[in-house]
């Protein structure tokens, strides 16, 4: 994939990236006489939640039933995000090395021929 394809692919990435994992958990609520204090199985849930570190510590957005699509889309365009720049940076790399064997070479046809 050409510089261009990936730079622009990188930028649409980016408009909707969200950095973390997606969770779903089960939890019990605040209400101490309800069924899921005394049985696990009746737990409520699973919810699902983003997960994601934020000043040293771990956090988790809860993500509405409705949103659940919309907060996969962004966490798959996260690691997308993160697929594309592996693959630019390749490449850049791959541009220095060839950059820096050609003035290497530059300057050694330049020591022979003075």
């Amino acid at each position: 994939m050409s510089r261009h394809i990936l730079l622009r692919r990188l930028l649409a990435a980016a408009e909707s990236m969200v950095q973390g994992g997606l969770s779903k958990t089960t939890r019990r609520c605040g209400n101490p006489g309800c069924i899921c204090h005394r049985d696990d199985n009746r737990r409520h849930g699973p919810h699902l939640y983003l997960t994601y570190r934020s000043e040293g510590k771990s956090r988790a957005l809860y993500v509405p039933a409705e949103h659940a699509a919309e907060a996969q889309q962004a966490q798959g365009a996260w690691k997308q995000f993160g697929e594309l720049a592996s693959e630019l940076a390749a490449k850049n790399r791959e541009r220095l090395r060839r950059q820096w064997t050609s003035a290497k070479d530059k300057a050694e046809r330049r020591k022979i021929h003075d």
